[in-house]
């Protein structure tokens, strides 16, 4: 389950920062948003730091395997016996 929201949250985050870079492309900067001026640096801060977290929830959604625990593996393995 928390690995189909990882997922999910990949895409979100793909998403914005397809849009902050069409900021960045279509020459629309500086523009002010809910009272914030959004200019060069902060964007840039804000697509750097998504993708940071991006490749973190890519990790834990498709290449992280679960652990076993051995003393539980051992001790599974005794009652099947």
């Amino acid at each position: 389950m928390l690995k189909d929201i990882a997922k999910v949250l990949v895409g979100a985050l793909i998403t914005k920062m397809c849009f902050l870079i069409w900021l960045i492309a279509a020459n629309m900067l500086p523009i002010q948003f809910l009272g914030l001026d959004w200019n060069f640096t902060p964007i840039m801060i804000s697509i750097l730091t998504e993708f940071i977290v991006a490749i973190l929830l890519i990790y834990y959604a498709w290449i992280r395997k679960p652990k076993i625990n051995y003393q539980e593996n051992k001790e599974s393995t005794k009652q099947k016996e």
